[in-house]
Order: structure tokens, then C-alpha cells, then sequence
């Protein structure tokens, strides 16, 4: 039979805290209601009258909300997915060419067309046999996870890696966005004895439309207080029916397990214990009250992994990332009831017994989930709404890094130490592009940085004209440091004497069209140098440069 073989999850750093976005939007609704953008109104109006501390309270006590994952302006789903997979098959120790299926689960795929399975060229599956993505809400994980094993029992596959990953979706000012989350979890299921086993699976589906994105919409919609009702009564049916199945599970042995629930908010996951305590007549979770008999919450009377409070809802990756914690810190022979909740298509009940300690799950150097939660840093509500409305404007900084060559091998490039663009061979780009004619008027910048020309030829605004270098990139180094650079200001010291302006492996991310997409670097990382041609094109601009390197804003972003 199939077990999991390694789990793991990546949550990225930047951290918004919620009380801040909530005080921002209520600022607004008594300051500036009229100038109020037209998709702000209804929370604007939601906010206006009310006292800011009844407002925090909905959010913070109510909904037990203290801060959500923002992706930086250069990050997304796929880039959280490829570090989550790396990170599994780190912890597996296995070469990543064994997997021979990849399943994606999402919810913000960048890519409207090509398979987000794309991401599995950047972590070296290269003999992939089935590369699949699913869209069925939160709740796919679960059937993949089933899949998967049939295909490692009939001997089809070696491992199956299953990915949730899914980037902040909630439209400004809807209640979405106070919760929407960012990270990533990725499970590998392999044959021989692994970490724990699926003892079993149960699943209802449905349509019912308490959150919900048509064709062409930019975010989801939910329906208010109908996600509540649809979220406990379907998770309720399920595991009525698991229980049913399973001659083994008794109403009294629920109160011995681990519980991993669906988190769309802090507070959910506890009704949904309280649901289940009061149906099967066991003690799950009971209700709190102050010396006034005023009801504070719903205090879980088992051990629940509920990361909502520390880092939100991720959608598809929320129950994933929540198990990834819960098995970090268990012991060998716990169970888990993992419950999926698909957004009104339903849910899912997964049973899971450990085969190994917490210690042994988190093991190569990999970050556990906690380690990840505490290492963050704060981002402003300012650099949160750059990011979310204008992500490439946001990303201005030029990452240059010093790395220590670790072997012999070398790129020749030019680069130019202006705005970090790296040519590969002629810097004309004619053997790329052999019908672009250069504008005689820019004769005189021949061997000069041509970031910015147009396509009519009329006219070059931004044209950068530095004098370019001859750089030695190693093909693989080990990094040093990492320097931040703005092309658009003169930094006397933000430029190391010997910079490098390549892609390396696992920071270049989306698909094979060589975005300049980045996650984070880290000093003391060995990597790998990848060259390739910036795509696609800023619109207007021929794409004659290679590879600006853009990162994800930190402290340094100002």
C-alpha cells in the first residue's frame, strides 16, 4: 500500500497584520467615503458608523484573524509550489527524477492554458508520466492524495508528489481580502514504508454557492453567512458517512485524534468540533463564557492544528500545510483526521496514522511550518496595496549577488552595471531577433545597454546606453551575499565591485518562458546558473535584454 513518504511547506515572509488593513479601510469609510473607489463601497458602507474597536473585534476576536501571508510583487503560486516540492523531495531523500506524477492543486493559477505541472521542470522531474492540475476549491487535495496511491499500488508509478499552493485571492475591500492567504505544501506518497499511512477516505460532492468565481472575474465571491452554514453542515455529513464506512471508527475514539480542519478563519474549525461534539455526544469543543455569562468562543477540548490566526486562509494549501504542522509534531502511532472543505463543492474526510516521530518527519535541513511562522517580517498596509495593484511597478530592485565559484565551468555574458540587463553573445540580440534594424540614431551605443528601445524604432525613453562588461557567471557557485540595487537611482555603495546578474535554478520560476519571476535568496545557498531570454516582451518594447533580476522586496525597499 502507498504511504506518505515526506511532506513539507513553504510560507513566505511577508506578513500583514490584519487590525492594520482593517484600520486603513475604516479610516476610509469615515475620511474619504466619497472618493472611495467603486469596489471599496460596500465595505466602506459595511465600515462607516461603527466604532473601529467593534470593527477589530469581528476580526480579531470574532474571527480569530492576526495576520495573512502578502506575496511580494514577484511571487505567486507557482513560485511557493516550487519550493514547497523541492522542500518534500529534500526531506524524502529521493532524486526528484524518480516521481512519476505530479498533481497541482490551485485555486490562482497564473496560467489561464499551460499546466502549472510546468513547475516540475524547475525541481528536475524530467520523466514525469502524468502531469495534472485540479480546480474543485479547496477540496482536490484529498482526491489526488487517493489517485496518487492507486497509481503507486498498480505499480504505475514510483512516487506522485501532490502540490497545494495558492497565492492571496480576495477582491479590495470584500471580506476575502482580510483573510486570503499565500503559501505552499507539497506530499510525496511512495510504496515502501514512509512517514505515516492513508487509512482511509471519504467524500461527498456538491454545488452550493457560498464562494464562487465566474469566467473572466478577477477574485471570488462568497455569500456572507451562507459559508458557515454550508461549511459545518458538509463537513458534518462527511464524516458521518466516513465513520459509517469504516467499522473501526467509533464516536468515542474521536476524541483521541489529532484534528486538521479547514480554516477559512480561526474561529471555523471550533464550531465545526462543536457541530461534531454535539452530534456523536463526545467532548470535542466547548463553549467559553466570562463571569457575566457573556460567551467569549469555543475552546477545542482535543489537539487541533489551526494555523488561521498566524498566517490565514491559504485555500487549497490551508488543511496541507496545517497537517505538515500537525505531523511535525507528533509522535509515532497518532492519528489524524484531516476534513477538507471545498467551498460549497463539498468536502472530504482523510484518516492518517504516523509510522514515525515529528523528529524524523522534519528532517535535511528543511524549515518546519513553526520555524516558518516565525521567521517573517511586517510589511506596511502601503507596500501591500503596491504590491496588490501594481506588482511590476513594485518591483523595481535589481537582486545582485556575490557567490563563491563552486566549479570550473563559466558563462561569458555581457552585463551592465547600471540596470543589471545581461546580454548573451552579440548585444545587438541579432542572432534572436534578425529582422530588428537598429535606429542609426543609436549607431553610437553600439556595445552600450539597449534596455528600452521601441518597436517603432521612433523613439527610446528609457534606453539605459551604459557601457557593458564582460562577466564570468559560474555555472555554479555557492552565494555570498545578496545586494539590492534600483536602476532608477545612483546608490554610491549598493553595488558590489564583481556582480552577477544570472538566473539560477529554482529562483527562475513560472513555466519555461524564462520570467524573471524570484523567490528569496539565501547566503550560503549552492546553486545553479540558468541563461535565458526575458519573456514575454513589456508591451511596446523589444526584448533585447536578458535577464534583469528582480526579488522580492524586503527591508531594503523604500
Amino acid at each position: 500500500m502507498a504511504d506518505i513518504k515526506s511532506i513539507a511547506s513553504f510560507i513566505p515572509q511577508n506578513r500583514l497584520e490584519v487590525e492594520e488593513l482593517v484600520t486603513s479601510y475604516h479610516n476610509m469609510s469615515q475620511v474619504n467615503y466619497k472618493a472611495a473607489l467603486r469596489a471599496l463601497k460596500q465595505t466602506v458602507n459595511r465600515f462607516r458608523g461603527k466604532t473601529l474597536s467593534s470593527v477589530r473585534w469581528v476580526y480579531n476576536q470574532r474571527l480569530m484573524l492576526r495576520e495573512k501571508v502578502v506575496p511580494g510583487p514577484n511571487e505567486d503560486s507557482l513560485t511557493a509550489g516550487i519550493r514547497s516540492l523541492n522542500y518534500a523531495i529534500r526531506r524524502a531523500g529521493i532524486d526528484a527524477h524518480q516521481i512519476d506524477a505530479l498533481f497541482v492543486v490551485s485555486e490562482s493559477y497564473p496560467y489561464a492554458v499551460k499546466s502549472s505541472t510546468a513547475i516540475a521542470g524547475k525541481a528536475g522531474l524530467t520523466d514525469l508520466k502524468f502531469g495534472v492540475r485540479g480546480e474543485f476549491a479547496c477540496k482536490p487535495f484529498g482526491e489526488f492524495l487517493d489517485i496518487g496511491a492507486a497509481l503507486i499500488d498498480s505499480d504505475r508509478c514510483r512516487y506522485v508528489a501532490v502540490t497545494a499552493t495558492d497565492a492571496s485571492q480576495g477582491a479590495p475591500g470584500d471580506d476575502l481580502e482580510f483573510s486570503a492567504s499565500f503559501y505552499s505544501t507539497t506530499i510525496i506518497l511512495g510504496k515502501e514504508k514512509g512517514i505515516a499511512a492513508i487509512k482511509g477516505r471519504t467524500s461527498i460532492n456538491y454545488d452550493f454557492s457560498d464562494f464562487i468565481r465566474k469566467e473572466g472575474q478577477a477574485f471570488p465571491e462568497h455569500e456572507g453567512q451562507g459559508t458557515s452554514l454550508a461549511f459545518r453542515g458538509m463537513i458534518l455529513s462527511t464524516l458521518k458517512k466516513h465513520l459509517e464506512r469504516y467499522e473501526d471508527l467509533t464516536p468515542e475514539c474521536l476524541s483521541t485524534k489529532t484534528w486538521v480542519i479547514h480554516s477559512p478563519n480561526g474561529s471555523f474549525p471550533n464550531e465545526a468540533l462543536l457541530d461534531i461534539s454535539n452530534h456523536f455526544g463526545v467532548k470535542l469543543a466547548e463553549k467559553e463564557f466570562d463571569g457575566n455569562g457573556k460567551m467569549l468562543g469555543i475552546k477545542p477540548l482535543v489537539k487541533v492544528s489551526n494555523l488561521a490566526p498566524d498566517i490565514a486562509n491559504g485555500y487549497s494549501a490551508t488543511v496541507p500545510t496545517a497537517l505538515c504542522n500537525a505531523m511535525e509534531t507528533a509522535k509515532s502511532g497518532d492519528e489524524i483526521m484531516t476534513v477538507l472543505y471545498g467551498s460549497g463543492a463539498g468536502s472530504d474526510v482523510i484518516s492518517i496514522k504516523l509510522l514515525a516521530d515529528g523528529s524524523e518527519i522534519a528532517n535535511n535541513g528543511v524549515p518546519t511550518v513553526q520555524e516558518q511562522i516565525d521567521y517573517k517580517q511586517k510589511i506596511s498596509v502601503e507596500d501591500y496595496f503596491k504590491f496588490r495593484d501594481n506588482p511590476d511597478q513594485a518591483a523595481r530592485h535589481i537582486a545582485l549577488l556575490e557567490i563563491e565559484p563552486t566549479s570550473k565551468e563559466f558563462y561569458e555574458v555581457e552585463g551592465c552595471p547600471d540596470c543589471g540587463a545581461v546580454y548573451f553573445g552579440d548585444s545587438w540580440t541579432k542572432v534572436n531577433f534578425p529582422k530588428f534594424i537598429t535606429p542609426k540614431k543609436f549607431d553610437k551605443l553600439v556595445d552600450h545597454c539597449l534596455r528600452g528601445i521601441q518597436r517603432d524604432q521612433s523613439d527610446a525613453k528609457r534606453i539605459c546606453g551604459t557601457k557593458l562588461k564582460k562577466l564570468k557567471v559560474a555555472k555554479r557557485a555557492k552565494i555570498k551575499s545578496v545586494h539590492f540595487y534600483s536602476p532608477g537611482k545612483k546608490i554610491k555603495g549598493s553595488h558590489p565591485e564583481s556582480p552577477y546578474w544570472a538566473m539560477f535554478d529554482q529562483k527562475m520560476i513560472r513555466g519555461f518562458n524564462y520570467n524573471p519571476r524570484i523567490c528569496n535568496f539565501n547566503e550560503g545557498e549552492e546553486v545553479k546558473a540558468v541563461i535565458g531570454r526575458w519573456r514575454p516582451a513589456p508591451k511596446d518594447w523589444v526584448p533585447i535584454l536578458y535577464v534583469p533580476m528582480y526579488t522580492q522586496l524586503r527591508r531594503d525597499y523604500k
